[in-house]
């Protein structure tokens, strides 16, 4: 595995232990992309256009949570608030 590919995995790791820990639910979708593309970036000759198709929906995903994340946010702490989590 080359060193580039070594950070892809290390990098798709801690995104999805940062999944696991703060967001279960929300990002289940983004986290099985996650896997995806790092069980392809492990593999010896990886297809290097599924694993770009891959990061890039990842990336797409990231910039939309991204943007809802506050909203996500304010309806957590308003549930919380009147007892409903």
């Amino acid at each position: 595995m080359t060193e580039h590919r070594k950070d892809l995995v290390d990098a798709l790791s801690q995104s999805l232990k940062a999944i696991d820990d703060d967001y279960k639910e929300e990002m289940r979708e983004l986290r099985i992309l996650f896997e995806d593309a790092k069980k392809e970036a492990e593999k010896n000759e990886p297809d290097s256009v599924k694993l770009r198709a891959l990061l890039s929906d990842g990336n797409e995903m990231v910039k939309t949570f991204a943007g809802l994340d506050p909203v996500w946010q304010g309806v957590q702490r308003v549930a919380r608030l009147f007892g409903m989590l």
